[in-house]
């Protein structure tokens, strides 16, 4: 019975659904160093959230149209670089 129960609850906990946050989900790809700046070479220059935010407002980079009017994923993906 205690092993049964052990499996179950281990069940459980695997089944549970992962959440990935917006930076990985959306921003990783391009933003890997290669293609666009990395996760950290965007924090050291543009030091807060808000910078952040407006910097990828601001771009002109045709890869950024998609969501550069998406204000919630836009802070969500700022929260996540700077943790704020």
């Amino acid at each position: 019975m205690r092993k049964i129960f052990g499996a179950l609850t281990l069940a459980v906990l695997f089944s549970l659904p992962a959440s990935a946050g917006v930076w990985e989900t959306q921003c990783a790809g391009c933003h890997n160093g290669g293609l666009a700046p990395s996760k950290a070479q965007l924090k050291a220059k543009l030091k807060s959230p808000q910078k952040f935010v407006e910097a990828a407002k601001k771009s002109t980079n045709p890869m950024m149209a998609a969501v550069k009017n998406n204000d919630s994923a836009l802070k969500a993906a700022a929260k996540e670089v700077f943790g704020k």
